[in-house]
């Protein structure tokens, strides 16, 4: 599967940042509301939403941008909550300490950037034993995904390990569809693939993410 990015170049004083960002997910809505964070994706949007967060397990020096909360088109038949706040998402390395509060900045200087296409083969995102994470509930485990919120941008940090287990989830996700049910929840026509605090791999301040399957879309009315 490729991916579309642009690669940008962003010094502010001593330290230099690379951003990687994504240049496709055109179906895709992410949103946080008052009790866990939503996703709203097509099925070439889950692709590339899988393809987003391997590439942030495979690029720990650079941060990974998803421009999403300017997006127009709405999933058919399906009502925002109230509240709500359309955000994008800045996936980083902990190993960077990137501190959040600069992304807004980091963001103004980005420019148009060079493009770049990145490929992932199936085999590049980790089978069903490979997620198999021995210790991950164990307090002393310390490869856990954590939250900030800069500048409407949901800022997740943490190590590969993570970022590539939600990659796999979401490459599933990809393959919903009639009779393609594989190991998604599915119930009710509803498809999705869930980060939940019981798996061990969520700090205390990320909630649960959801990310759901919505095959048909529309342009946003003219009063959203």
């Amino acid at each position: 599967m490729r991916l579309g990015v642009t690669e940008h170049r962003v010094r502010l004083g001593p330290d230099e940042y690379r951003v990687l960002r994504t240049t496709g997910l055109s179906r895709a809505l992410c949103y946080d509301s008052e009790h866990w964070l939503d996703l709203w994706v097509d099925r070439a949007a889950a692709a590339e939403l899988a393809a987003a967060w391997l590439l942030a397990a495979r690029s720990p020096r650079s941060l990974v941008h998803l421009p999403l909360r300017r997006h127009e088109e709405r999933p058919v038949g399906t009502a925002l909550p109230e509240p709500y706040r359309a955000r994008d998402l800045l996936l980083v390395h902990h190993s960077t300490q990137f501190p959040a509060s600069r992304w807004k900045e980091v963001r103004g200087r980005l420019g148009q950037g060079s493009p770049h296409t990145v490929e992932f083969r199936r085999a590049d995102f980790p089978s069903d034993s490979d997620r198999l994470v021995p210790g991950a509930h164990h307090a002393g485990f310390r490869d856990r995904l954590r939250l900030t919120t800069a500048a409407d941008t949901l800022v997740l940090s943490g190590s590969a390990l993570p970022f590539a287990d939600a990659a796999a989830d979401f490459l599933d996700l990809a393959d919903t569809g009639p009779g393609r049910d594989r190991r998604m929840r599915r119930f009710d026509g509803h498809a999705c693939a869930e980060l939940h605090p019981a798996s061990g791999l969520l700090d205390r301040t990320v909630p649960k993410v959801h990310v759901e399957y919505c095959p048909d879309w529309e342009p946003a009315s003219n009063g959203a």
